[in-house]
């Protein structure tokens, strides 16, 4: 099971060479960083990502599609509201 947060795999793909990713090129940063997850545990981490509005989705003509960030929350060590 992916133990990750969604700020954690925002931080990873914005950490990428590349501002657009498929699925695949995620999926390999993880594995790159030594974690250790299926496909379908990333498409379930992905999914409401995008629902959100904190990645977005631009297909290809064949269809692949490719995730890059809207929104990256940088959070400050610590809060600032009182």
């Amino acid at each position: 099971m992916l133990q990750l947060t969604e700020e954690e795999l925002l931080r990873y793909i914005k950490s990428s060479e590349s501002d657009l990713n498929t699925l695949a090129e995620i999926h390999k940063l993880l594995v790159e960083n030594n974690i250790k997850c299926s496909i379908e545990e990333i498409r379930q981490k992905i999914a409401p990502l995008h629902c959100d509005g904190y990645l977005g989705n631009e297909p290809t003509v064949d269809g692949v599609n490719m995730y890059y960030i809207i929104y990256y929350p940088e959070y400050e060590k610590e809060s600032t509201i009182t």
